[in-house]
């Protein structure tokens, strides 16, 4: 059976979780070595789902004869100063 994916904010959390107990306790190594992989299997997580999401946005960007149109975010973007 597949695993099933958490939620971004439930992934994001149990990493910070993960981070606040490896900084702020006095836990054994192996402990320390399960938390640290589990904690890399969120943070992987919440990468995909944010790459998925980056897809998805999209921003108006002016093209070069001053027309508006959407692209994907990221793309070709300029900088305002």
């Amino acid at each position: 059976m597949p695993k099933k994916q958490q939620s971004f904010e439930k992934s994001l959390s149990r990493l910070a979780e993960i981070v606040e107990k490896i900084e702020n306790s006095d836990i054994a190594l192996e402990e320390a070595i399960k938390l640290y992989k589990e904690g890399l299997t969120h943070a992987e997580d919440c990468g995909k789902i944010l790459g998925r999401y980056e897809a998805e946005v999209l921003q108006l960007q002016e093209n070069a004869d001053g027309a508006l149109a959407l692209t994907p975010f990221g793309e070709g973007a300029k900088a305002h100063v």
